[in-house]
């Protein structure tokens, strides 16, 4: 049993001061819903963090159980971030006129220019502003719908992803046969060849098989959940900060 634990200042503030419920304000459910994007984001960070810290890592040719859960957690943290990523863009596109309002303004208005230049490039991004960045977005779109959350129409793309992996690449250790370790409980049982599926498929989407989505966009995926830390948590302590009594 653990025995470390969490730290943090704890605060707390009146829930009417947030929320009320005879009021329809717009505004603050637009800053409830980003505090949910944060936290969402932070457990994903702290499970990498975990899976990194706690596990050995891989050899490059290593087939082995450790190999397979190692590399396919690490998988599924990566399109859990690019799900996420994902839609908090959809989320910032489809509440732009929030964006526009003054309330939010002068939120914004209350963080320094650091937070509102990367707010920006995040704003850009969002609302198809940035033409370099087109070809990201999409791909977030397809990996987000075929493999991440709508399991319903995953089928097609995952099984041409298990072809090009198992049969069309050359052979080597870890695509020879299909592997998977099945136990008694949901600790030593995973199905590799499923998590296999799913990396040829990110690469397939960024058209780089030999690294795969995450590497390919390495740099952007890192620079816009470090923008989200920063300027969701800036934002929302100048929200809260400033909330009417």
């Amino acid at each position: 049993m653990g025995e470390q634990e969490f730290k943090g200042g704890l605060r707390h503030i009146e829930p009417s001061r947030l929320i009320r419920e005879d009021t329809n304000d717009l505004l603050a459910r637009f800053f409830l819903v980003l505090a949910v994007i944060y936290n969402d984001i932070k457990g994903l960070t702290l499970f990498e963090k975990l899976v990194v810290g706690t596990y050995r890592k891989v050899e490059p040719k290593e087939v082995s159980v450790h190999a397979g859960e190692y590399g396919g957690v690490l998988t599924q943290i990566s399109k859990l971030f690019i799900s996420n990523i994902r839609e908090f863009f959809v989320f910032l596109k489809e509440n732009e006129k929030i964006l526009l309002t003054l309330e939010f303004k002068e939120v914004l208005e209350k963080t320094n220019k650091n937070i509102q230049n990367r707010w920006k490039n995040i704003t850009d991004i969002a609302l198809d502003r940035s033409p370099e960045s087109s070809d990201f977005t999409k791909h977030l779109i397809l990996i987000r719908n075929n493999v991440a959350f709508h399991y319903y129409q995953s089928g097609k793309g995952l099984k041409k992803s298990f072809c090009d992996y198992f049969y069309k690449k050359e052979k080597i250790s870890k695509n020879y046969l299909a592997y998977y370790s099945i136990g008694e409980t949901m600790e030593d049982t995973r199905f590799f060849y499923a998590d296999a599926a799913v990396q040829e498929y990110m690469g397939l989407i960024a058209n780089n098989k030999l690294e795969g989505f995450d590497i390919k966009y390495k740099k952007e995926i890192s620079e816009i959940i470090s923008n989200m830390n920063f300027t969701i948590s800036r934002l929302l302590k100048a929200y809260l900060k400033n909330r009417p009594k």
